[in-house]
């Protein structure tokens, strides 16, 4: 019986063995990429449709519909020949400004490049890399982008013209007071096309107006 254990034994092992190679690998492909990023196993044009994500369950697969492939730069499906990346596996590792350090680096209405050179504040998020390593275009969305909008001020946003809602959820012209319910308050969501609806594109007008799609109260979309 003494073999029976040491089989037991070994093969006990070799599957702990594998899971934590397992395991590694997967960690190694997470260790570097930011929460939400999207990246390739395989370069090459043939498997540029194919990206894959961390999660919490583990590597999630996405493919893009027919026709589009996946610009990693963008983190979004595109036409096929707008998508440059093919080649690549993740996306370009983008050196970030010091926007906010514990002590000033910069004068006033100048901040600091990646490599702590100052540079004017006006000229961060323009469009054109004036940094040395180009940090100034690599901090650029709604959070981060140091020229951006101030918050709407509901004091001066004010109806018809302009309305204010943070997360996109509020009501507006006071139709639900009680603020009970306000998700069964008809809204009307427009999706347009620039161009026409052809070869190219049928299968992702299909994927959108095609699905039995209906609206909360059981009504088709049109």
């Amino acid at each position: 019986m003494n073999w029976l254990h040491a089989v037991a034994a070994l093969l006990l092992v070799t599957y702990a063995s594998a899971q934590e190679e397992e395991l590694s690998h997967e960690q190694k492909l997470c260790a570097d990429k930011s929460a939400g990023e999207l990246f390739r196993l395989k370069a090459g044009d043939d498997s540029c449709r194919d990206v894959i994500q961390c999660t919490a369950a583990g590597l999630q697969a996405i493919r893009c519909p027919p026709g589009l492939a996946f610009d990693l730069e963008k983190q979004t499906c595109d036409w096929k020949w707008a998508v440059k990346n093919c080649d690549k596996l993740t996306k370009e590792k983008k050196t970030k400004p010091l926007l906010y350090t514990d002590e000033p680096i910069c004068q006033v209405n100048y901040l600091a490049c990646g490599d702590g050179n100052c540079i004017e504040r006006g000229l961060f998020c323009n469009g054109a890399k004036d940094c040395n390593d180009g940090s100034d275009e690599n901090a650029c969305d709604i959070n981060e982008d140091p020229n951006r909008a101030p918050a709407c001020d509901k004091e001066i946003c004010k109806l018809p013209d302009c309305f204010c809602s943070e997360d996109g959820t509020e009501v507006p012209g006071d139709l639900c007071p009680e603020k009970f319910n306000c998700e069964r308050v008809p809204q009307m969501i427009t999706i347009t096309f620039d161009d026409a609806i052809n070869y190219n594109n049928i299968d992702l007008y299909n994927d959108i107006f095609g699905r039995g799609r209906k609206n909360p109260n059981g009504c088709n979309i049109k």
